[in-house]
């Protein structure tokens, strides 16, 4: 019997999961994180948990509040960054060490702010 690894070392890309329930947004930060494998999900509501939990991203970005709440506890759970893109609020949050940070540059949720915080969160060096 053969075994197909997906993710066959450590030298392959980071997995980004992108949850959305906008379509138009999963396609604009896949194109904005060129340095990632990027798979994007809709977010219909459902087991979220249960997704992440098979899938082991890398980082995780969600665009809706409930999509938030949840990937939050498996974030935390398994210190991974998560972006929260709110639309609505045009506004980009991290998730990290427990608590919710607003980040970006003042522009609002543009893809390349959301791939700065991607980036810095996957490849930053420690503080010296």
């Amino acid at each position: 019997m053969s075994f197909i690894r997906l993710r066959p070392n450590d030298t392959t890309r980071p997995l980004v999961a992108v949850l959305c329930s906008v379509p138009l947004l999963g396609e604009a930060v896949g194109s904005a994180l060129e340095f990632a494998e990027v798979r994007t999900f809709a977010d219909r509501g459902g087991d979220i948990s249960g997704l992440l939990r098979w899938l082991r991203p890398d980082a995780l970005i969600v665009d809706s509040d409930a999509g938030a709440l949840e990937a939050a506890a498996y974030a935390q759970e398994n210190d991974l960054p998560l972006v929260h893109i709110s639309i609505r609020e045009r506004a980009l949050r991290l998730f990290r060490h427990g608590e919710w940070e607003l980040v970006g540059n003042g522009e609002g949720p543009t893809p390349e702010a959301v791939r700065n915080v991607i980036a810095g969160t996957l490849f930053a060096r420690e503080a010296r």
